[in-house]
């Protein structure tokens, strides 16, 4: 088979006979050259060859409807590979407003989650503290007794052995009583420590959810930039009230502990070792109740480095002694920054939720700083269900 160009804008195509008794039974090929286009002539020197030639045009027609039906077994075969689906932009808008909601809501109801996790280990070290100090009353009791009972038999002329014995009596049955009142305390106890102990895993594995949902819907945001698609448009802000919280504490955090604090805590000094030895008896296995870390507390000379203390914040005292621990690490120049781009719009409050998350997972912000975030959050939530609930009543009485 040969082909040339001929004159007029045709293509020939030629098929060259064979010294083979079968080659002159070609009626097959013929058909079905002619039913795509093919012409039949002579070609070759001196036209005594038979061949077959297609116009420009028929050929264009034949390439391109090749390249039609390749096409479509290409889209067939993706088709049984692939799911492939098409939406409208404003569609895949508004499914990614759901799934930002859907994520903000979901971090909202984490962090409350982890918040009551960790009252939950602080009422566990509460109880083990109690444990203890109904242990030890008993005895100091036992001990202030006897002396007691030495002392006024002297006076009154009683024998001491009889005032021994009656003492043994009052001790036995104050005895008995501590034994009962223990019995039942211990078991409500005991299980406020079965629970923080849980809690403490929990606390863990809620903190991870949470850093992860945060990281794939910051992904997300991200695609959403390219794509021209702002998800939080148009919705309530949900985060707002938690941030509000977050940056009122690290505000009184830096009226009270900035400056003077800051350069004494960068370099170190026996002060600030002392806290951080209190800091792990805190975070040990055994932490001592809040009356000791009160106590240990006031036997540091926090005044020398610029932290008397006393400036009108509540705050349990074991988020005070981790604040302390942490102002070397503590990024407030970044804080700052993200405070100031996050009220000014430029940041949206899931962006700097994350920002958030990922400094807590590195220790470089206190849990009480969040802990503070969720208080607001559950004061503002508390006020909206007290709202409508008067309203429902007001209704009820119209």
């Amino acid at each position: 088979l040969s082909s040339s160009r001929c004159g007029g804008g045709d293509f020939a195509s030629s098929l060259r006979a064979r010294p083979h008794p079968a080659a002159a039974d070609m009626t097959g090929a013929p058909d079905i050259l002619e039913t795509v286009g093919f012409h039949k002539t002579k070609v070759g020197s001196g036209d005594k060859e038979v061949g077959y030639k297609i116009n420009e045009g028929s050929l264009t027609s034949l390439v391109g409807s090749v390249i039609i039906c390749l096409g479509i077994m290409a889209l067939l075969t993706l088709s049984m590979v692939y799911d492939v689906h098409f939406e409208r932009k404003n569609v895949q808008r508004r499914i990614r407003t759901e799934e930002h909601h859907a994520a903000t809501k979901l971090a909202q109801v984490h962090m409350e989650l982890w918040n009551q996790y960790k009252d939950d280990i602080s009422e566990s070290h509460e109880a083990q503290a109690v444990l203890k100090m109904l242990d030890q009353s008993y005895k100091d009791f036992q001990a202030k007794y006897r002396v007691v009972t030495q002392s006024t038999a002297a006076e009154l002329n009683v024998n001491p052995d009889r005032a021994n014995k009656f003492a043994d009596k009052i001790l036995h049955m104050v005895s008995d009583l501590q034994e009962a009142n223990m019995k039942h305390a211990k078991r409500l106890l005991d299980h406020l420590v079965e629970a923080g102990k849980r809690s403490a895993t929990l606390e863990k594995h809620v903190g991870r959810e949470i850093l992860e949902e945060v990281e794939a819907e910051g992904e997300k945001m991200a695609a959403d930039v390219g794509a021209g698609i702002n998800a939080s448009e148009g919705e309530k802000d949900l985060l707002r009230p938690f941030l509000e919280g977050f940056f009122d504490t690290f505000h009184d955090y830096e009226d009270e502990f900035g400056g003077k604090v800051r350069e004494n805590f960068v370099k170190g000094g026996p002060v600030y070792d002392k806290l951080r030895d209190l800091y792990a008896k805190i975070s040990g296995a055994e932490p001592p109740s809040e009356e000791e870390v009160v106590a240990e507390l006031d036997k540091i000379d926090l005044a020398s480095v610029g932290a008397p203390l006393g400036k009108g914040r509540v705050l349990p005292v074991d988020d005070i002694v981790e604040e302390l621990i942490l102002i070397p690490k503590i990024p407030h120049k970044e804080l700052e920054k993200l405070e100031k781009e996050w009220r000014s719009g430029t940041k949206e409050s899931m962006v700097v939720f994350q920002q958030l998350e990922e400094w807590h997972k590195t220790g470089a912000i206190p849990s009480g700083w969040l802990e503070g975030g969720v208080r607001k959050d559950e004061k503002i939530e508390e006020a909206e269900e007290k709202a409508i609930e008067d309203k429902e009543v007001a209704g009820a009485k119209a």
